[in-house]
């Protein structure tokens, strides 16, 4: 009984503190089964969340957090209760996981392009500038314009291409431009039609565009009897002379002739180096330099010609630069001008020139050209008329020849005989045997054997020759006529002074044994060509008269012979 008393007090002393204990704690509301108390589950998801989430299992390797996981009552096998899979259905986004979605390229319009010309009525090889202007909606990355192909007009490309931005009523353009020098070159109408551009913008759009418009060119003809035709506007020759006002004879000094024009680029200018002569100076020419740009109002052509030149004064004095001058046409006035460079005058410190005191001959020709040149020329034209008339006429044997002495007969009568025997007496046939011998006899005695043995070159027997050249050498360098052929090799050696000694000894001693050894070591055309090569004439030096061996005149031995 004590124990029922004790036991029912003490229950309801404690259903009194459970009761009491929830009504002072409302801020945790009761948890669902399997969750201890004060632990409630994940908050709930927003809808537009919720609508995302698929129910169903947890992934794969996922396990809840330990302090909802349930601590477990007892040990399960086999299928787990739905409790648990309804439990951890829950899944979450991570935040980098982001919605997939794939980038388009935008598309760039097609540019378009125009072109313009600086004259529709030019000249012929009139330089005119045509300009190709690109307007795109964005940067291009490359374009390559592609001029109208023609016989009648040359294109040349101007510089590097220019960008720039144009900004028009709604819209806002990028513009590169090219710029071309076009030159007509025959006259007439000519049509170039549209120029085709292509390229592609930096992203890598392409495109091919053709101009809608071409250009038509009514060209006209040059104007007759103007050389050298050069249509400019403006033509302009200057010079840049040394400040030094004290100039040297004989001392270098650099000036610049400077030729501008307007309408042409520097390399079309004529050069005026074939004007620059003087017989005060000696000149020479230097670097050119050429140049050509577009004006900064971008409707003219600029260009120029820079010619240096360096002048050495020849004498003291006065010196004047001869004037130089250009012709050239005018299209502004449509009339033909010429564009000159006064003449310039030096003062010279120096020896004044001696030739001014020079005064002419009998012996001097026009421009102090002198006879000592002429004369010889003059001979050697006669000396050859002399011998074609030989070659004609002959000895009077020929048909030719023949013809005229009968005519000459016919028409003289018994004048003929008299005037023969005048035109004997002055023929200068006789005239020249004379001088011919007389200098054969007064050539050098090496000069003279080589002449007489061409006579002999023909034979081709040793037996032949070798008495032939003792002969020869007899006659010519003064050995005795039976001089054995290594005495008349020691002749040949002292009248060839530029003969070689050892070689002629050789060649004597193969001739000597061909002539009477019967025997021969190489073929006789073989040993004549060596023996002429040793024997052949010099210039230098050359001995004129007898080659003997000077006589000793001492009587007795010298009183000191040599060692």
């Amino acid at each position: 009984m004590l124990y029922k008393k004790f036991q029912l007090p003490s229950l309801k002393y404690f259903l009194l503190g459970l009761a009491t204990l929830g009504l002072s704690n409302p801020a945790f509301p009761a948890a669902p089964s399997g969750y201890y108390p004060g632990f409630a589950p994940p908050p709930a998801m927003p809808a537009t969340q919720q609508s995302n989430i698929q129910p169903g299992h947890p992934l794969r390797g996922y396990a809840p957090p330990s302090r909802f996981r349930p601590p477990p009552q007892q040990q399960y096998s086999g299928t787990p209760p739905s409790t648990y899979t309804r439990q951890f259905s829950y899944q979450y986004r991570s935040n980098s996981q982001q919605p997939s979605y794939q980038q388009t390229t935008p598309t760039m319009a097609a540019p378009s392009v125009a072109t313009s010309i600086s004259e529709r009525r030019p000249m012929v090889q009139q330089n005119l500038i045509y300009r190709v202007r690109i307007s795109s909606s964005g940067n291009l990355k490359e374009a390559a314009p592609q001029p109208p192909k023609s016989d009648a007009v040359v294109f040349r490309q101007l510089g590097e291409p220019v960008n720039y931005s144009a900004t028009g009523s709604s819209t806002h353009k990028l513009v590169t431009e090219y710029t071309y020098l076009l030159i007509p070159l025959r006259e007439g109408e000519i049509f170039l039609p549209g120029i085709n551009v292509t390229g592609k913008y930096t992203n890598g759009t392409p495109f091919n565009i053709v101009a809608e418009h071409g250009t038509a060119l009514y060209v006209q003809a040059a104007q007759p009897g103007v050389q050298p035709w050069l249509p400019l506007y403006d033509l302009r020759i200057d010079a840049q002379l040394p400040n030094d006002a004290r100039i040297k004879s004989g001392e270098p000094l650099e000036i610049e002739v400077i030729t501008s024009a307007i309408g042409a680029v520097g390399t079309q200018l004529p050069s005026i180096a074939s004007q620059l002569k003087s017989d005060e100076f000696y000149i020479y020419p230097g670097e050119v330099t050429t140049s050509g740009k577009i004006s900064a109002d971008g409707l003219d052509l600029l260009g120029s010609r820079i010619e240096k030149f360096t002048l050495v004064p020849r004498h003291g004095g006065n010196l004047n630069l001869p004037a130089l001058s250009v012709q050239w046409w005018n299209l502004r006035s449509g009339k033909a001008a010429t564009a000159m460079l006064p003449v310039r005058q030096f003062q010279v410190v120096g020896a004044p020139d001696s030739s001014d005191e020079y005064e002419e001959t009998a012996f001097t020709l026009p421009e102090g050209k002198s006879l000592l040149f002429w004369m010889p020329l003059l001979l050697i034209t006669l000396l050859m008329l002399a011998g074609w008339l030989k070659v004609l006429f002959g000895n009077g044997r020929n048909p030719v020849s023949g013809w005229i002495i009968q005519r000459l007969k016919d028409t003289l009568g018994e004048a003929y005989q008299p005037l023969a025997a005048l035109g004997r007496r002055l023929s200068p046939r006789r005239h020249f045997h004379r001088l011919r011998t007389w200098i054969g006899r007064n050539l050098p005695v090496s000069w003279k054997l080589w002449y007489c043995l061409r006579a002999v070159d023909k034979e081709n027997d040793p037996t032949t020759w070798g008495p032939a050249l003792q002969i020869l050498a007899a006659k010519h360098l003064g050995v005795r006529s039976n001089a054995d052929l290594q005495t008349l090799g020691q002749s040949i050696v002292s009248c060839h002074p530029a003969a070689n000694p050892q070689k002629v000894a050789q060649l004597m001693a193969e001739l000597n044994t061909a002539v009477y050894g019967g025997q021969a070591n190489r073929s006789f055309e073989e040993w004549k060509a060596e023996f002429k090569r040793q024997i052949k004439p010099r210039l230098f030096p050359i001995r004129f008269r007898n080659c003997r061996k000077p006589a000793n005149r001492h009587l007795l031995p010298g009183l000191n012979p040599g060692i």
